[in-house]
């Protein structure tokens, strides 16, 4: 929305600033999908995070060079590549967490090489495609609305491994990286496979 005033603003600050502040750490979760036929959303549970997560997403301009200009005009910036990346601190530790990390398998323990009532994960000497989680979403709260923002990451895969530091009176908080990826299908895209839901502000509002 256009603004007009013959005195300019001292600050940014508007009577719609409220309406619009990102509160609070949001939630992630993982392979989030609309079922349309029953407006409803299904996802498998990422796990508790403390400390909030840092969500990254960038795309690296390449400048174009020509003999005789000095200086970058408009029009001269190409997007060369593109990058999406959230990092999570997380402190509910699962077996799916420490997997994904480490790229591992796991079993059940038989009683014989490890005590009963394990789960025995051992990182992979490869990377599978079910290593790559369909997509990564984050789910936050815009104070102006009741629907949630949503930033789904399509083609995550964890790229930090898996780093503990455990210390008296603390609980481990454990920050995993995971970075987007193209379908293989697409390679020649210079696209960031990443969607944002943001909620629509009332008509007259925005």
């Amino acid at each position: 929305m256009v603004t007009t005033s013959e005195t300019l603003p001292k600050s940014g600050y508007t009577a719609d600033t409220p309406k619009r502040y990102l509160l609070n750490a949001g939630a992630l979760v993982r392979n989030l999908t609309w079922d349309s036929s029953v407006l409803k959303w299904s996802y498998d549970e990422f796990g508790a995070t403390s400390g909030g997560s840092k969500l990254t997403l960038k795309n690296n301009l390449r400048q174009v060079e020509v003999d005789g200009v000095f200086t970058t005009p408009v029009g001269g910036d190409m997007i060369e590549s593109s990058e999406g990346t959230f990092e999570i601190n997380v402190i509910e530790h699962t077996r799916d967490n420490i997997k994904m990390s480490l790229f591992a398998n796991s079993k059940d323990s038989s009683g014989t090489d490890f005590p009963d009532g394990y789960d025995v994960i051992t990182p992979k000497q490869k990377i599978d495609a079910t290593d790559y989680i369909q997509n990564l979403a984050y789910i936050g709260t815009i104070s102006g609305s009741d629907k949630p923002i949503i930033i789904i990451m399509a083609n995550a895969i964890c790229t930090s491994g898996l780093e503990i530091e455990v210390k008296d009176k603390s609980e481990a908080v454990v920050t995993l990286t995971f970075d987007a990826r193209t379908p293989s299908g697409d390679v020649s895209t210079t696209s960031l496979p990443v969607t944002i839901l943001f909620p629509k502000e009332p008509e007259g509002e925005a």
